[in-house]
């Protein structure tokens, strides 16, 4: 196991056993958290609340991410979850890093790819994709990116121009999407890490106090 694979088993662990404490720190629960990758999850769990995000245990490539967001009423609302063999997924190079390619889905949603990571079938990816959309709140969302998965500067910047209430951006790398973006210090790696990533009254971005000013 790898360094990063212990430090996430020892993250989740903690998070486990004081996430009732966390939870009482927040105003409201109901909320909705679109991610980029598996943030949103994992802030679900700290609080220990049910997940009311379809894009929980996922993954998008930055330039899909960006197309889904602009019009996320249209991706969650009125299009469809089908699913591809993953050698036909557009990204397949760089998925295909990762030795737990064509372990798990491929799916697309309009036009928008997405790495169904964490899912062990499509028929299990349909119906919490479904059942999570319904669960949406609407008046209640946050939306974070960060720069993995291709992120560029221009992935940032377009990132920081969208009309989004609440959005942050997490970089360990000299990218800009305006007021949102929130550095965090990095030790030369190309991207952010899992366990670099906030959660609750962290000192780099208080999640706790985000969800409150929803």
């Amino acid at each position: 196991m790898t360094l990063e694979g212990i430090k996430i088993r020892l993250r989740n662990y903690y998070i486990r056993v004081t996430a009732a404490t966390r939870q009482k720190k927040l105003k409201n629960t109901d909320f909705t958290v679109i991610s980029n990758n598996c943030w949103g999850g994992l802030v679900y769990e700290s609080y220990n609340l049910p997940k009311q995000s379809p894009t929980v245990g996922m993954y998008f490539m930055a330039e899909e991410y960006i197309r889904f967001v602009s019009n996320l009423k249209y991706y969650l609302c009125d299009c469809k979850m089908e699913f591809i063999p993953p050698e036909e997924a557009r990204h397949k190079d760089f998925y295909a890093q990762d030795s737990r390619f064509g372990t798990y889905p491929i799916a697309r949603v309009g036009d928008v790819e997405i790495a169904m990571l964490h899912y062990h079938s499509e028929a299990e990816a349909l119906e919490k994709w479904e059942r999570r959309c319904q669960r949406v709140n609407w008046d209640r969302m946050i939306v974070k990116m960060n720069d993995q998965n291709g992120c560029t500067a221009e992935h940032a910047y377009a990132f920081g121009k969208l009309n989004l209430a609440h959005k942050v951006f997490f970089t360990v790398k000299d990218l800009d999407a305006g007021d949102c973006t929130v550095r965090i210090p990095g030790s030369g790696q190309q991207a952010i890490l899992s366990t670099q990533e906030p959660y609750g009254a962290s000192r780099r971005f208080n999640v706790d106090q985000f969800v409150n000013n929803l």
